[in-house]
């Protein structure tokens, strides 16, 4: 999972948007450039960010977008939970079971102190999967969402 210091320099990088400068957002955070670069090579080894020059203009991947929720800034895992609860997907038993079981252990996740990384990850994997049955048209962007937090 990245730090709160990665996650801040993403959500500062996606509010950019095209202009996106990696020295920048690192010297709006308080960071020098070897710092900014060490946050954005994490990024960059997890498939989050990729160079556009060396000039430090840097851009989201469609990973990156995903973690972010499609660019909406919600980084968070109770968020993708609470949007995977407030929709119908349209799934048929065992998958829609599956998925509450999911959810449920998600949920006590984030109820602990130190979420167990690799429940976190199993859960995500698996939520991920079910998302491909579903028809519903956010279904694809959620399961690239859960992809990306998995990842991170």
């Amino acid at each position: 999972m990245f730090s709160d210091q990665h996650l801040d320099l993403l959500r500062r990088l996606d509010q950019a948007g095209d202009q996106a400068n990696l020295w920048q957002a690192g010297g709006e955070m308080g960071l020098d450039r070897p710092a900014a670069e060490v946050l954005a090579m994490d990024l960059m080894a997890g498939g989050i960010l990729e160079v556009v020059n060396l000039s430090g203009k840097v851009r989201l991947t469609d990973q990156g977008r995903g973690l972010l929720g499609g660019g909406g800034g919600d980084l968070d895992l109770a968020g993708l939970v609470a949007a995977l609860e407030a929709l119908d997907l349209g799934l048929g038993q065992p998958a829609a079971g599956d998925l509450m079981a999911d959810l449920t252990c998600l949920k006590a996740q984030l109820g602990r102190s130190r979420p167990l990384v690799p429940v976190v990850r199993a859960c995500l994997a698996a939520v991920e999967s079910i998302l491909g049955q579903s028809r519903h048209p956010e279904a694809k962007a959620l399961a690239a969402r859960a992809g990306a937090l998995r990842e991170a």
